[in-house]
């Protein structure tokens, strides 16, 4: 009697706590959104939601009937609205765990600004907030959404990857993550700084499947320049070299391919960057801070395309020091244009005076970006050639007449 006492207890016990599978989701009842666009539309926001179509990706069915992926649109006065009205056109209810690409609307990010989209994600428990964000340049989001792609067949996971493999390979990109970006908007001291997305070519043929049924592509998708924001609206662009430049203060380079040119001589000679990286220290002095730069690369010969001999350690050590002016140019050059163009601090350096003395930053905070103007920086490169790869001199002397 005790024993079947004791058994009772314990299930009376455990009963509550089974609760089962009460929020479970079936996959055949979900819609999966990998992209997310936001544009302008009136006084409203416009989504545009990129769907994949289960059918046209599964192994089994052979797929290529139709295009891989759906796109849904709705209007409505907030983000979370107008995802949820999807369901006046989409037979599933959208997912949005796994949201790969965010990308905003040029004339959106311009002028409603992008921190109630962030926030609305963030706090949204089923967006996780690693995915990336972009800026569509010259046109709307989701136009960009809408490009299919060869190669990858689903467009949001193209931006995704060609970015994450850009923003390791090649200096003018980076990558910025849902998380990341509201970081930096809420931080004092440091301005965001976006990726940038165009439609190069046909725009017209970009949704279309016969965009990925030739060799050449009539229109394709393309990374281009970093978009600079004040407090959350867009009020500009970076060139390429800006970006570069960006990115070296910012210690965001990882591996890249530059050129100097030749000495003495026409020509250029292009290094590979193997390994990078950027030491920020802020020193005081006469009580006003200085920013001190450096930047420290190790890369190798890729290609000398001119008739300069580099199988000798002066050679080596010139191209060296070639390559540290070229550094420092590009850092200088981005700082003193974003200075005069933008006047807003996207390097961070109010943060590095935060983080070294607080007490100074606290006073001049409220007007950080007018003291950013005039802030000292100073610039140091150190530039070592470990490898000048298969070959020393270049045989372009021994060419035929």
């Amino acid at each position: 009697m005790k024993t079947s006492l004791r058994l009772i207890s314990c299930i009376l016990v455990i009963l509550p706590l089974l609760t089962g599978c009460w929020d479970r989701q079936e996959l055949n009842e979900l819609g999966i959104m990998l992209g997310l666009g936001v544009d302008k539309d009136g006084d409203q926001i416009k989504v545009s939601a990129q769907v994949v179509v289960p059918s046209e990706i599964s192994s089994k069915s052979g797929g290529g009937i139709g295009t891989p992926v759906t796109q849904y649109h709705a209007t409505a006065a907030s983000l979370l609205e107008a995802i949820q009205k999807l369901t006046e056109t989409s037979p599933r209810r959208i997912f949005m765990s796994h949201i790969r690409i965010l990308v905003f609307g040029e004339e959106f990010a311009r002028e409603e600004g992008i921190y109630d989209v962030i926030e609305a994600l963030m706090r949204e428990p089923t967006a996780r907030p690693d995915y990336y964000v972009m800026v569509a340049r010259k046109t709307k989001a989701a136009d960009v959404l809408n490009l299919l792609t060869p190669l990858e067949n689903i467009p949001a996971e193209k931006l995704y990857n060609s970015l994450d493999v850009s923003a390791k390979t090649w200096s003018p990109t980076t990558t910025v993550t849902g998380d990341e970006l509201m970081d930096t908007m809420i931080s004092p001291g440091i301005q965001p700084v976006i990726t940038g997305i165009e439609i190069i070519g046909n725009h017209k043929k970009s949704g279309e499947k016969s965009n990925i049924e030739s060799i050449v592509v009539p229109a394709h998708l393309n990374t281009t320049g970093l978009a600079v924001f004040h407090k959350d609206k867009l009020i500009g662009w970076l060139t390429e070299n800006e970006s570069k430049g960006f990115n070296y203060v910012r210690g965001n380079v990882k591996t890249t391919v530059g050129h100097v040119d030749c000495p003495n001589t026409q020509g250029s000679v292009t290094m590979k960057t193997l390994r990078t990286s950027t030491d920020r220290k802020v020193k005081f002095i006469q009580g006003e801070p200085v920013v001190h730069l450096k930047v420290k690369n190790v890369s190798s010969i890729g290609s000398v395309e001119c008739k300069f001999e580099i199988g000798s350690m002066s050679a080596i050590h010139e191209l060296e020091k070639l390559s540290e002016e070229r550094l420092v140019e590009l850092m200088k050059n981005s700082v003193n244009s974003v200075r005069r163009k933008f006047h807003v601090d996207i390097f961070g350096f109010g943060q590095e005076i935060y983080r070294s003395n607080p007490k100074f930053f606290n006073k001049v905070k409220d007007n950080w970006d007018q003291q950013f103007e005039d802030l000292d920086v100073k610039y140091e490169a150190n530039s070592q050639i470990r490898r000048v790869g298969t070959l020393d001199n270049s045989f372009q002397n021994e060419l035929k007449e």
